[in-house]
């Protein structure tokens, strides 16, 4: 990456965090208030970089949210570096000496460290100045890593809810139309929640259908449900006995890294024929409703992702799908507001089609996925 592309990404981050020109905000003035009384200074900044530009996005002893051009900063130096630079006495540095905060406000001690985000790219400074020359030991070039790891979680923190939102919102599939079956979906996705939803039709017609849960601590939980369901699509066009192995194979080590397991329902329909092969591992929530109103549970013995041995082959099972003939998946979110799944298959048999079981459910649902495929 050039000098250039790299500052234009820079400004592309800084501008992607959403504080600039947002005003004082305490979680970053109370950084350089404590940065301010740990080391003595008179001066204390957390600095944004972007644009040619320097921004005081928080600051003691100096306005608020003022900018400076980069060539006449001491940040614009420190946000090229992994470590923390220290400039004794700037008067003596021929880098700085010009500077119009030493030449005119007297600036003789500047000590700033890097900011950056997850992907490595560094957005800012955290750093100190004074009217006197001074040194820092090791001890202090230490404190001052640790106050500037601070500012980044908080700066980070805009750009994670940023990423979890559009996660979140893309996991929400497209309508899908199959000749001869009704499909009706309920989607209400959540950022603290791991659900795992997808319908889509396969290169050889075939409709897919998949709910799942990841549960992880909170954010992250979202995080893992999108590889699982990106995991999921990636397999459309693998044969079902293989299809969940693979799966398990490409997101064992996000599992295993948050401490947690998966659980899963995929199914697929030839519409041709009616006929439906399904994998369950772990999930549970999946009912065949028959046109009768008799119901039967589409379970397995199947452990979660994470969970079944290598040695345990997975066991799909199959159906055939005939007129008037239900099939119900869900998620536990959609459970919260029903009761349980006894509770949901009720429900179904009290609504005339699937498209009014959605429209109940929705009314009570505060998250979660219901997917209803009906035959006509």
């Amino acid at each position: 990456m050039t000098h250039l592309d790299a500052a234009a990404h820079r400004t592309a981050v800084v501008e992607a965090l959403g504080v600039l020109g947002s005003g004082p905000e305490e979680r970053f003035d109370r950084i350089t208030r404590m940065t301010q009384e740990a080391f003595g200074v008179p001066l204390t900044f957390l600095n944004l970089v972007h644009d040619d530009l320097v921004t005081a996005q928080s600051t003691q002893g100096w306005r608020q949210g003022g900018s400076a051009p980069a060539e006449q900063v001491f940040c614009s130096t420190t946000v090229l570096t992994d470590e923390p630079m220290v400039v004794p006495d700037a008067t003596l540095d021929p880098r700085f000496a010009h500077l119009a905060a030493v030449t005119e406000q007297g600036i003789r001690f500047y000590a700033g460290a890097p900011l950056s985000m997850l992907d490595g790219t560094r957005v800012g400074t955290l750093c100190i100045m004074d009217a006197k020359p001074r040194e820092l030991t090791a001890e202090d070039l230490d404190l001052l890593r640790d106050l500037a790891r601070w500012a980044e979680r908080e700066l980070g923190h805009t750009i994670e809810r940023d990423r979890v939102r559009r996660v979140v919102d893309g996991l929400v599939p497209e309508p899908v139309t199959v000749p001869g079956y009704r499909l009706d979906t309920l989607s209400v996705p959540r950022e603290d929640s791991g659900d795992v939803g997808d319908w889509r039709l396969a290169a050889d017609g075939r409709l897919h259908l998949t709910v799942g849960s990841v549960p992880a601590a909170g954010r992250a939980s979202a995080l893992l449900a999108a590889a699982v369901r990106a995991a999921v699509i990636a397999r459309t066009d693998v044969a079902m006995g293989k299809a969940i192995v693979g799966l398990e194979a490409q997101i064992a080590a996000d599992l295993s890294a948050a401490d947690t397991v998966g659980s899963l329902f995929h199914l697929r329909l030839d519409p041709t024929s009616g006929h439906v092969d399904h994998g369950d591992a772990g999930h549970g929530l999946a009912v065949l409703l028959h046109a009768d109103g008799t119901a039967e549970a589409l379970r397995s013995h199947d452990l979660p992702i994470g969970l079944q041995p290598q040695t345990v082959p997975r066991t799909p099972g199959s159906l055939d799908l005939a007129p008037g003939d239900r099939i119900v998946l869900c998620t536990d979110g959609v459970l919260a507001g029903v009761g349980d799944l006894d509770a949901l298959v009720e429900l179904a048999r009290a609504t005339t089609d699937g498209a009014d079981l959605v429209d109940r459910v929705r009314a009570v649902a505060t998250g979660g996925t219901l997917i209803v495929l009906t035959r006509d």
